[in-house]
């Protein structure tokens, strides 16, 4: 519990910080007098005074503002000059500072993805079984790490499918590392009549799975028939077997029952079990079962690459959020389970955690990216409405009464804090079903 909230509340100072340092530098470039700069709204837990500006952190976390001066058109001070009130400005220039923290959130996401990125480094594609007889049978071997193939890198599956098919029956070179060493070799693809393109005869992952059974649920199948945590299979039927991925194409038809005799390594003993007595169907047979595997390896990407992989993911996190609004939208997936509140949030933040940095940090760049895009929203109380407003006076020439302006804002914030209210409760509800 503890846990959690303290990544909850370290992330939402981090997404809420990047969002008002986007307004406060605006603001400061514009020439705008700020009077404090504050993450959370409430009572102050920790204060200091600048120069001109207050910074604090208070005690409800769930947003944070730039008090700007003259912000609220109906505060009067004569001790601050004109040139530095924000409604002295020009409508195009309060449209940029509202702009800002939105756009602040977005740099930011793509910046941590971007770090990630070249910290951690992305997984390498791994020659995760070979197929007997094929043309990848002459060179690859099961957990070999795929470098480069034709000269280009390869960082997906779709890229050896797009190298392949390009290259045709023509030789393929291929780049790996196996161990510490890096070898180079030349495979020739071969036309598949059925599929209607060009196949080497490999399976490619992140990860290579053994045959090795590292842990078995107590009413997993496979160990009422017998297996045991730390056993290897070797063969079925006196067929060899190198990878998991032998097991699961052996056992091809999900519906059939599972037949056939193990050769199973247990200790120094080698011996043979049938699989006739389980009488389970071969798509329940490795239910409860966890394969060893040969762990993943990471790769940094150079700076350009870099560059291009950040781009992408950043593409395909606004793609999931717009497919995700959509869905809303259309009534694909109910608003009740596609909205988190902060309790539903923090509990996605230490799940996160707990899968490590790069899932953490991936998630942090989503969040950031879906706070700034709602933040740009025109909906009033948000950052897209004082846009809207900004604009709404450059076009018209001449701005919206300061009263009905506040009015329709202090109204937004009732909705979306009641909005709030009711998303926590059912994410707190959603905790004891």
């Amino acid at each position: 519990m503890i846990f959690t909230l303290l990544i909850f509340l370290g992330s939402i100072i981090v997404l809420v910080g990047i969002h008002e340092a986007g307004h406060f530098f605006a603001a400061k470039w514009a020439g705008v007098l700020i009077k404090e700069f504050a993450i959370g709204f409430g009572p102050r837990l920790v204060s200091y005074r600048g120069k001109e500006t207050r910074y604090s952190i208070r005690a409800i976390p769930f947003g944070g503002y730039v008090r700007m001066a003259g912000e609220d058109r109906r505060e009067t001070d004569d001790a601050i000059p004109e040139d530095r009130i924000l409604y002295n400005k020009p409508p195009y220039v309060r449209a940029a500072i509202s702009l800002a923290g939105p756009l602040a959130n977005l740099a930011g996401a793509f910046l941590v993805g971007l770090l990630v990125l070249w910290s951690f480094g992305i997984p390498m594609l791994q020659v995760a079984d070979v197929i007997p007889d094929s043309p990848a049978a002459e060179g690859l071997v099961a957990g070999d790490r795929i470098r480069s193939m034709s000269g280009s890198p390869i960082l997906d599956n779709d890229d050896v499918t797009n190298i392949i098919q390009r290259t045709g029956n023509a030789p393929l070179e291929i780049v790996l590392e196996r161990g510490d060493e890096t070898i180079r070799l030349t495979i020739t693809p071969t036309y598949e009549e059925e599929g209607e393109r060009y196949i080497i005869g490999a399976y490619f992952l992140t990860n290579t799975f053994t045959t090795e059974l590292v842990e078995l649920d107590p009413a997993a199948p496979l160990r009422l028939a017998g297996v045991r945590n730390g056993d290897r299979v070797l063969a079925i039927d006196a067929v060899p077997i190198d990878t998991a991925i032998d097991l699961l194409v052996h056992f091809e038809d999900p519906d059939a029952i599972a037949e056939g005799t193990l050769t199973l390594q247990r200790g120094g003993n080698t011996f043979d079990l049938s699989l006739a007595p389980a009488q389970v169907s071969a798509g329940d047979l490795f239910t409860g079962v966890s394969f060893g595997e040969l762990g993943t390896v990471r790769r940094r990407p150079g700076l350009f690459l870099g560059l291009r992989l950040g781009a992408e993911q950043f593409a395909r996190n606004v793609g999931l959020l717009a497919t995700w609004v959509r869905q809303l939208i259309s009534g694909e997936v109910a608003a009740g389970e596609a909205i988190a509140g902060p309790v539903g949030i923090a509990q996605l933040l230490e799940q996160g955690a707990r899968m490590g940095a790069v899932a953490f940090f991936g998630l942090l760049a989503f969040l950031s990216i879906n706070f700034g895009l709602l933040n740009l929203v025109p909906f009033p109380a948000l950052d897209g409405s004082r846009v809207a407003f900004a604009l709404y006076e450059w076009v018209r020439g001449r701005p919206i009464a300061p009263e009905r302006e506040g009015l329709i804002h202090a109204v937004g914030f009732l909705i979306l804090l009641g909005v709030m209210i009711l998303v926590t409760y059912r994410d707190i509800v959603k905790l004891f079903r």
